[in-house]
């Protein structure tokens, strides 16, 4: 099935711990994915019935007759878009990269695709029961838990593959955002590791926000050494905005990470050292460990 196997590569050291966190996900999509198809098949089939018994009438439609009928085909898009038109945006994301291996973005999916069809399955109630025969508190049930369901069943997937100890994702191709240390904060200064690269995106962490982000991408292939130490007053700038401004580094413990052309330092928990080695490792040469003498 298209959720048995542990989505991209995985290094040998850390298949039992990859596989245990995507055997406890791939539940999570799967109830998602059942939930939404058994709302649009039953959202189906009561139009269907409808249809055949000519026995109700749509709040969005006037008069039986062509009205209703363009009513029915407007629950019928309702339900049925949502689904295909996830898995279409899934397969066209401008990175190229399998949406199984990004947890970050799951969320999206159900947020979008759980209150359309849920709304869906209400219109298609009411087109087979009427408007009358409600309770004001049915349809608020039927919107709530028609959303809420996948909402939180991919929510606990996320959770699965992302929980603590994040390091023994480094053997795998799952690509984990972790937010970067800035006094500012805002959510806009980030790193995104992948299977072959890490991207640096910086907005905020430079007094005001500059009107665009700034990225900097370093290859896996290119890292050979990485370590942790604390920042100094004596750091030089970490990154640089869009607009020239110089990022200084913020208190704490910063991730160096040397490659044969530079060396970058990373404001971020300094467990991602032992993350992104491993990640560097399983494309065949271990980074060297950088040792600061006790800094």
């Amino acid at each position: 099935m298209w959720l048995d196997e542990v989505p991209g590569q995985v290094d040998p050291r850390s298949r039992d711990a990859v596989e245990a966190r995507w055997s406890r996900a791939r539940w999570g999509l799967r109830v998602t994915a059942f939930w939404c198809a058994a709302e649009l098949v039953v959202s189906l089939l009561g139009l269907v019935w409808a249809l055949a018994t000519k026995g109700s009438s749509l709040p969005l439609a006037g008069p039986r007759g062509t009205q209703d009928l363009v009513g029915y085909a407007f629950i019928a898009v309702l339900a049925v878009l949502p689904m295909p038109a996830a898995a279409w945006v899934a397969k066209r994301s401008v990175d190229k990269i399998d949406w199984r291996r990004k947890p970050h973005g799951w969320l999206l999916y159900p947020v979008v695709v759980g209150p359309l069809q849920a709304l869906g399955l209400l219109l298609a109630l009411i087109a087979v029961v009427g408007n009358d025969v409600l309770s004001w508190w049915q349809p608020v049930l039927v919107l709530v838990v028609g959303t809420a369901i996948p909402v939180l069943a991919t929510a606990a997937a996320r959770r699965a593959v992302l929980r603590q100890p994040l390091r023994e994702l480094g053997g795998s191709e799952f690509v984990v955002q972790l937010p970067l240390r800035s006094p500012q904060g805002g959510g806009q200064d980030s790193l995104l590791l992948t299977g072959d690269r890490l991207r640096l995106t910086v907005r905020t962490a430079a007094g005001r926000p500059a009107q665009q982000p700034s990225t900097k991408d370093i290859e896996l292939s290119a890292i050979t050494e990485v370590g942790v130490r604390p920042s100094t007053p004596e750091d030089r700038a970490w990154a640089w905005l869009a607009d020239g401004r110089g990022v200084s580094v913020p208190p704490g413990d910063v991730v160096v990470v040397r490659t044969r052309h530079d060396a970058q330092l990373l404001p971020v928990d300094a467990e991602f050292a032992e993350l992104l080695r491993a990640r560097v490792a399983m494309r065949g040469r271990e980074p060297m460990r950088i040792d600061f003498g006790g800094c």
